[in-house]
């Protein structure tokens, strides 16, 4: 507390105030005490001096005649009375009164000299060495008139006399050197001080208030880290930590401020950058339908905008019985096949820190954008785009395989909360990504069934044509034989060339009736309708079909997603699967027919193997003239893949065709 009282700018003033104060009054009581000691000093040196003039006076008394006595008496008594009277009667009566005089002023100066204040070793014994040549010597022989005498001891006075005053004199000065020294002194005292509170003031007062003043300048023109450290009062010093204080909040709030227009910059930045990606995505959309590559490279560019994310889309079938392969896009550019099984033990779709949002427009259901903080990443041992397509299925080759392995990391909450809040600060840039991709879905959903719509309509058209035309020519030709036939066996001929000719037309009869019943086939085959989305139940509906028809049991597999095929591709895919069960029906004799259409692993390719146990096909035979299978070459290398029919182990044939849909293609038209 005194620290502090002693260090203040008022305990100073008041400490110097007062200082000053106390000088003036101590000089003012000093020069006044000075003054009254000296007051009578004057006054007795005069009178000691006057006792030179009275001592002159007695001695011109003892010389004088009688009309010196006269005019002596006349200036000392005021009167000429005593005129009468003898010299000497006149020289006593003059003598006394001088001698009432001199004693006078001998009880002034003992009066003077006896004062506390003049008490002077010196001087008392002067002025008692003259009281006593005064009463001793000088006063008798005066009384006697013995003027030789009293002039001879009178020099020895005057010189004691002027002694005395040269001492009065010299301790007056004294007592004026002593005032004047110490109005010196307080003067100097007084001077000091004032130096040391200017230097005080200067130091303590006008550098803190200067540097006050730079440190406000600087603040006010931009340095917000501008700080003070004030060496000076008490008061100042508050006031510097007052304004570090104040600099401190305000370039606190400025770095808030900055921050968040930082943040609002780079999140409107951002939803600029998604909004050109998505912009640019629908105008390719508009123009070409959407494909699995573009759908990677739409995720990829989306995570690139936002990398704070990680990102996978995974497509699936919205079947009930949902037994086809998910397609999973990752912002890794890696794809990855995955089966039921899989998807259900995915770690990043079981990762307490993914959140899902749904690949949906109206009631259908596409698959799912699942998004998760890259901090909080579910494997370092993730692929990259080296790697294409990834298949966890069990069909798959182990060697493959790249497992999801989730390392144990403990995460601090503000990870978490970190993590929380990046996907917040995105919420709406993922769902507009979510909403895109399932625009694009359904834009290739509606799309394919146009196209399947046009395709269907433009094939139901033909197969009328041909039942209105070559269906009638051949019933009509098929009822001219039959008479031509009957009217032969009225005949009743027996030549060798009617058997020929019987044999003939029974030749031409079959062939009619083999023409017809194809012709019948094609008109179903054309007649063939994928009603909305139903390319595995049209599927399904033709193996049923063909069991029926063949008496056989059928298996079918299907793991490819109908979304991941064009109109024409279903179409061409269901019409070699009926042709090759068509032929199996006709020819295999078999007990048990094998259908799979599966991804291949490690490519884009998708292939469709049907297979049967029954009698198989010969080495040499024709693929040009036997069993429809110029037909279904011809489809599949419309598909733009490849045909394959061989001996299926251990016994039976194998039709194999392998192709990659326009959906996994680099662009689709």
């Amino acid at each position: 507390m005194s620290k502090c009282l002693s260090n203040s700018l008022p305990n100073r003033a008041w400490y110097a105030a007062f200082i000053v104060t106390l000088l003036l009054v101590l000089s003012s009581i000093s020069s006044g005490f000075l003054a009254w000691i000296a007051k009578e000093d004057a006054q007795a040196i005069n009178v000691a001096g006057s006792m030179r003039m009275a001592t002159y006076r007695l001695n011109f008394l003892l010389a004088s005649d009688s009309v010196s006595l006269d005019t002596l008496m006349l200036n000392e008594l005021g009167s000429n009375a005593l005129s009468n009277e003898t010299d000497n009667t006149k020289k006593r009566i003059l003598a006394n009164h001088l001698i009432k005089d001199m004693k006078r002023r001998h009880a002034f100066l003992n009066q003077y000299q006896d004062k506390y204040k003049n008490k002077n070793t010196d001087i008392d014994y002067q002025l008692s060495s003259i009281n006593t040549q005064w009463h001793q010597q000088l006063e008798p022989l005066l009384l006697n008139l013995d003027s030789p005498q009293f002039y001879q001891h009178s020099l020895t006075y005057l010189k004691k006399v002027d002694t005395l005053v040269s001492e009065l004199q010299y301790r007056n000065e004294a007592r004026q050197a002593y005032q004047q020294q110490l109005q010196l002194f307080i003067l100097f005292i007084t001077i000091l001080i004032m130096w040391f509170g200017l230097r005080e003031l200067r130091r303590n007062v006008l550098i803190p208030v200067k540097n006050l003043v730079n440190a406000k300048k600087k603040f006010r023109s931009g340095a917000l880290g501008t700080r003070i450290d004030i060496e000076g009062y008490s008061e100042f010093r508050e006031l510097g930590n007052s304004f570090n204080a104040m600099a401190d909040t305000i370039q606190t709030n400025h770095n808030h401020l900055e921050h968040e227009i930082a943040t609002k910059t780079a999140h409107l930045t951002q939803a600029n950058q998604v909004l050109t990606l998505l912009y640019d995505f629908s105008k390719r959309l508009a123009k070409n339908q959407i494909s699995i590559s573009e759908l990677n490279s739409l995720i990829v560019k989306f995570s690139e905008i936002i990398p704070e994310l990680e990102l996978t889309l995974c497509i699936q079938s919205d079947t009930v019985n949902n037994d086809k392969d998910a397609i999973s896009l990752h912002s890794r550019e890696l794809k990855e096949l995955c089966s039921t099984t899989t998807c259900e033990q995915c770690l990043i779709k079981n990762n307490q820190h993914t959140k899902s949002f749904p690949i949906h427009h109206n009631k259908t259901q596409y698959g799912d954008l699942r998004v998760r903080p890259k901090n909080l990443g579910i494997s370092r041992r993730l692929a990259s785009k080296d790697i294409p397509v990834i298949h966890h299925n069990q069909d798959a080759c182990e060697t493959n395989q790249i497992p999801l392995i989730e390392e144990p990391v403990i995460y601090t909450p503000d990870d978490i909360k970190m993590a929380d809040l990046v996907i917040a600060n995105n919420n709406d840039a993922i769902h507009a990504l979510a909403n895109f991709i399932a625009t694009a879905m359904y834009l290739l959903q509606q799309r394919q069934q146009e196209h399947q719509i046009i395709l269907l309509e433009e094939r139901a058209t033909i197969a009328r044509e041909l039942h209105d035309s070559l269906a009638q020519s051949l019933s009509y030709l098929k009822i001219q034989v039959s008479i031509l036939e009957k009217q032969l066996i009225n005949h009743h001929c027996t030549s060798p060339e009617f058997d020929n000719l019987t044999t003939s037309i029974t030749k031409i009869k079959d062939g009619l009736t083999s023409a017809y019943q194809h012709l019948r086939d094609l008109l179903v085959t054309f007649r063939l309708s994928l009603n909305d989305d139903s390319f595995d139940e049209a599927l399904h509906n033709s193996a049923e079909e063909f069991s029926e028809k063949g008496g056989f049991n059928i298996h079918v597999i299907n793991q490819v997603i109908s979304l991941n095929l064009s109109a024409t591709e279903q179409v061409n895919i269901i019409q070699i699967t009926r042709e090759a069960l068509s032929n199996i029906c006709r020819h295999a004799d078999a007990t048990q027919v094998n259908i799979s259409f599966k991804y291949v692993p490690n490519s884009n390719d998708t292939i469709l193997r049907i297979s049967d146990n029954g009698a198989g096909i010969s080495h040499d035979f024709d693929q040009t003239h036997h069993h429809g299978i110029m037909i279904m070459q011809q489809r599949a290398q419309s598909l733009g893949g490849t045909f394959k029919i061989a001996e299926n182990v251990p016994n039976g044939t194998m039709v194999e065709v392998r192709f990659s849909p326009e959906f996994f293609n680099e662009s689709s038209s």
